[in-house]
């Protein structure tokens, strides 16, 4: 098993197109352009986990500036989480996460975000519902503002996460 961290630049040839397949698989409602980061704008980090010459787990990672409350923050935020269906259960996405928390750490985030269809799979992550609601920019172009069901918070430095109004300043991961 192989962990690879890259930047979407440095996402190509046989690569790119695992790691495309493995993303068809785990959303297949989503548009299969050839730049599968196109819809949601490019992670500045990938983390991919492969083995035998097959990505069997990504996670695409996010610094964003946000609003909390009256306090302007950056925080992580994690998106498009997958694992291959004949690898889950086997601890790869702890092994993902444990990678991304690291990187945000190392920049001195105090939180991180993510948008679960699944939130059990996350709360042994260390990942808390968030019951805040969320404003952010949707896809037809108009600002809302609702608790997002699946919405959750890591607190990654101690700081206790604040139950205010989060504004993503854009559109959600």
């Amino acid at each position: 098993m192989e962990l690879l961290k890259r930047s979407a630049a440095d996402l190509g040839g046989s690569l790119a197109s695992e790691v495309y397949a493995l993303l068809d698989e785990a959303y297949p409602d989503r548009p299969g352009d050839q730049d599968y980061y196109v819809e949601y704008g490019t992670p500045p980090l990938i983390v991919i986990l492969r083995d035998r010459g097959r990505a069997v787990g990504h996670l695409a990672l996010c610094r964003r500036e946000v609003g909390i409350g009256a306090e302007t923050l950056s925080i992580g935020m994690i998106g498009d989480v997958a694992i291959a269906p004949d690898y889950r259960r086997l601890g790869h996405t702890r092994a993902l996460f444990a990678h991304a928390h690291a990187h945000l750490t190392s920049q001195s985030l105090p939180f991180s975000v993510l948008f679960a269809y699944e939130p059990r799979v996350y709360a042994s992550r260390g990942y808390k519902l968030m019951q805040n609601e969320t404003r952010f920019l949707d896809a037809d172009g108009a600002w809302k503002t609702f608790v997002f069901r699946g919405s959750m918070y890591a607190e990654l430095s101690g700081r206790p996460w604040p139950s205010q109004l989060l504004d993503l300043r854009g559109r959600a991961v």
